[in-house]
């Protein structure tokens, strides 16, 4: 069976300028990894990890938290209570900011130290790993002027798996936390056996929280021309492979060929 192979180098950069601090591995498509696929494409982890790197570099996942964001803005408080409407807030996480800070609102801001990064494995291997390690800043909210404190700092280093559905047009991840670290940078504000024992609960709230961002899936760039046909993916040394048939849209062919034949006869 004839085949073509085609290499090609490139990454993700703001606006094309290039600047990423680490390139690729050395990779190559495995041996007739499957002669039945009409097409096959292995994608190094340089290509999301020079994204990430980027989008590091310009706060692109710098987050903020605070009594207006859905689904979390109700325990964004010190002090709740059942006469309040909210049986939990991080007062309960935090008691001794509690205490200093009664009957306060509050906002976090999440920025990332460096950028996250992924790395492909094979299964027997660990699968698909993701790091990320950020810095989380605590503010109280002025209820009258609006105005915001700032009251406390941690960090946190976050590991995690990452599993990967495929669909002609869409990649659904999921992510499975496997380990979250708090650490305190205000110790009279943040005990730090108050952040050990709200990790728990962080992992279960930020697994949910993140796993729902994903939920729709992330659009695969694929040109109007090509349908992929059952696609599959499978995970590589440092490598995504991807294994699929693909349908040609006829009707665009036609409109193309068409086009450029008016073009040459002009």
């Amino acid at each position: 069976m004839a085949g073509l192979e085609i290499d090609t180098f490139g990454e993700v950069s703001l606006r094309g300028r290039g600047g990423t601090p680490f390139g690729a591995v050395s990779m190559a498509l495995p041996p007739a990894a499957n002669a039945e696929a009409m097409l096959q494409m292995a994608v190094s982890d340089f290509v999301p990890n020079s994204l990430m790197y980027h989008g590091h570099t310009i706060g692109l996942f710098n987050t903020r938290i605070d009594p207006s964001t859905p689904h979390f803005g109700a325990i964004m408080k010190t002090t709740c209570s059942l006469s309040s409407g909210t049986l939990f807030c991080l007062g309960d996480l935090f008691p001794t900011l509690r205490k200093l800070h009664a009957n306060r609102k509050l906002s976090m801001i999440f920025n990332t130290v460096q950028a996250p990064v992924i790395q492909f494995k094979p299964s027997n291997a660990g699968g698909i790993h993701f790091s990320l390690l950020g810095k989380i800043t605590i503010f109280l909210i002025d209820e009258i002027s609006a105005k915001e404190e700032q009251v406390a700092e941690m960090s946190i280093e976050v590991t995690a798996q990452m599993k990967l559905r495929l669909s002609s047009n869409t990649v659904r991840p999921k992510i499975s936390l496997h380990t979250i670290e708090l650490k305190t940078l205000s110790p009279g504000i943040l005990l730090q056996k108050e952040l050990d024992d709200s990790v728990l609960l962080a992992r279960e709230v930020l697994q949910r929280m993140v796993n729902d961002i994903l939920k729709e899936g992330i659009p695969i760039p694929v040109h109007p021309l090509f349908r992929l046909n059952k696609p599959k993916v499978k995970v590589l040394n440092r490598a995504l492979l991807l294994q699929t048939d693909f349908d040609l849209n006829e009707r665009l062919l036609r409109q193309l060929t068409a086009a450029d034949l008016r073009k040459r006869v002009i």
